[in-house]
């Protein structure tokens, strides 16, 4: 029999799996336990071969499935990257290879890792969601079509508060860890804002990262002073 039983959000490997490898049955209801233990699933560069069993009842349908050993990856996270695009952000280009340096380190897929990105200058716009890419070869290459929206400032405090409010709602997963990355020149025009949605990310167990970009490096060690960000 072969494996066609998954596990939803998991990043499976079933390359030599055959359902049926062990069996046991219940007489009760004519229904039986089928395994199989070569299942494998996938965290960041590491497999673990923990085995899957599925109930298979009278009809020989599918009722339910479960992998006994299997535990959630360290990778489960939901990222939203929060990218200045206001005017003071040159060469974009730089910006752009520098994000896409960033994407291509994630382990993106099912049960692993997906990414989220919300470009802000004056206006904040979505950029792609959580849900629509699970590999980093989609992520890149949509990455790569980002254009730069520009504006005469830079609402860091509304980046930060779109992509918590929305971005992580729009294809968010239950369970997975939250991290916001802000990539910015450290000018922020809304600075009064900043110390609430920082507030509210902590309160909804956000984990930040600021990274500091273009020639406004010392600036911008002010602007993680106001953020309290983690490094």
């Amino acid at each position: 029999m072969d494996g066609r039983i998954s596990l939803t959000n998991v990043s499976e490997r079933k390359d030599k799996m055959r359902l049926g490898m062990t069996l046991t049955s219940n007489p009760k209801d004519n229904s039986f336990v089928a395994c199989g233990p070569l299942w494998s699933y996938e965290c960041g560069s590491s497999y673990y071969s923990t085995g899957i069993c599925s109930r298979v009842n009278s009809s020989f349908k599918f009722s339910r499935t479960i992998a006994p050993a299997f535990q959630r990856c360290e990778t489960f996270m939901d990222i939203m990257i929060v990218l200045d695009g206001s005017n003071s952000i040159y060469p974009w280009y730089e910006v752009q290879a520098f994000l896409i340096n960033i994407l291509q380190k994630f382990y993106i897929g099912p049960g692993q890792i997906q990414v989220g990105v919300v470009q802000y200058g004056e206006k904040v716009v979505h950029e792609f969601h959580l849900s629509d890419y699970q590999s980093v070869e989609e992520v890149v290459k949509r990455a790569r079509k980002i254009e730069q929206r520009g504006g005469e400032e830079t609402n860091t405090a509304l980046g930060i508060k779109v992509a918590r409010s929305e971005g992580f709602k729009q294809g968010g997963r239950r369970g997975a860890k939250k991290v916001m990355i802000v990539i910015t020149d450290g000018e922020s025009h809304d600075s009064p804002d900043l110390q609430k949605v920082i507030e509210d990310c902590e309160k909804e167990g956000i984990t930040r990262y600021a990274i500091a970009v273009s020639v406004h490096w010392c600036r911008s060690h002010k602007l993680r002073y106001q953020l309290h960000w983690n490094f």
